[in-house]
């Protein structure tokens, strides 16, 4: 009988504490062989939570005004804000402005990233070292390049960008990152020549590239993996007749390299909005999408066989 793995994949948890946890419990629950975190494990912003007279703390979160107690209270805030991806700072009264003055409000930005990330990867440890479940996960374009110093020394799984990894006896994996160019000028982009040159460059290294999986993190051009909403020069979304006007926003890199290479099966990211499976010749290309704000996390489920994915469905919870 052929030899299946199961991977479970999903990416762009973009700092959502709970996304991450309901990771760390679907790989199990799925009965996945293999798990796999893809690129912007890191969140957006940071929230400060203000010190006011009389001990208490206070805030404005998406809209709502929070004025709490130290202690139970404080932490129940802490964990609503960094399970919708934010960093809870709790700060004196004009502390954040005075760090962007003084040009060090960046260092604590990084240093509240590292701590997350550290922690979650402590979790991880503790989670799946028992079962033996493996984890492989890697940066987006979002995540500053010095977190992969936190990935290269996790106590638990494989920082896999830029190697070949074996999945089981038969499946090597590719793992990049960085996506094409941005509006937003992003921490790792790339432009597309660079962008598939550092794909081909792994390949290269392939035993067996029919078989391979490739795990780039943006999506390939003009698949519907790639629709994103249209932006005007104000970085407005631009609508049409009501509607959110939607363009591909993929790579064309990465198209071309999956048509030209056809290896098994391609795992992406990038665009939350586009979540769906295509196939690019014979290839199986996939993104889950992503709703990290709302504490819900998209993955998807894959078997391997040797020469086929057998079998691949998206889930949510």
């Amino acid at each position: 009988m052929a030899r299946k793995t199961r991977i479970y994949f999903a990416t762009d948890v973009h700092g959502s504490s709970k996304c991450f946890r309901k990771f760390l419990n679907a790989g199990p629950v799925y009965g996945a062989d293999v798990m796999i975190l893809g690129g912007d494990v890191a969140g957006k912003a940071i929230q400060s939570i203000v010190r006011v007279p009389g001990g208490k703390f206070h805030c404005n979160f998406i809209g709502a005004d929070y004025e709490v107690e130290d202690g139970p209270e404080l932490e129940a805030l802490e964990k609503l804000i960094g399970d919708h991806g934010y960093y809870p700072y709790r700060a004196e009264p004009g502390e954040l402005e005075a760090r962007k003055d003084a040009g060090t409000l960046d260092d604590l930005f990084l240093e509240l990233m590292r701590d997350r990330l550290s922690s979650w990867l402590t979790l991880a440890d503790e989670r799946l070292r028992p079962q033996g479940k493996r984890l492989l996960f890697m940066l987006g374009n979002d995540d500053p390049p010095e977190l992969a110093r936190v990935l290269d020394s996790a106590p638990w799984g494989e920082h896999d960008e830029g190697k070949i990894v074996f999945l089981d006896d038969d499946h090597e994996m590719i793992s990049w990152g960085f996506s094409n160019r941005t509006p937003w000028n992003s921490y790792r982009e790339q432009d597309e020549p660079a962008l598939k040159a550092s794909l081909e460059k792994m390949a290269l290294g392939l035993a067996h590239p029919e078989r391979a999986v490739v795990n780039a993190h943006v999506p390939p051009y003009d698949t519907q993996l790639d629709d994103a909403p249209v932006l005007g020069p104000d970085f407005k979304v631009q609508q049409v007749l009501g509607q959110v006007k939607m363009a591909p926003a993929g790579s064309t890199g990465v198209c071309e390299f999956l048509t030209e290479r056809q290896p098994l099966l391609g795992l992406h990211g990038h665009i939350h909005e586009s979540s769906g499976i295509r196939r690019v010749g014979r290839t199986i290309a996939i993104n889950p999408g992503s709703d990290y704000s709302t504490g819900t996390l998209n993955g998807a489920l894959i078997t391997l066989e040797k020469d086929k994915v057998s079998a691949h469905q998206l889930v949510r919870g």
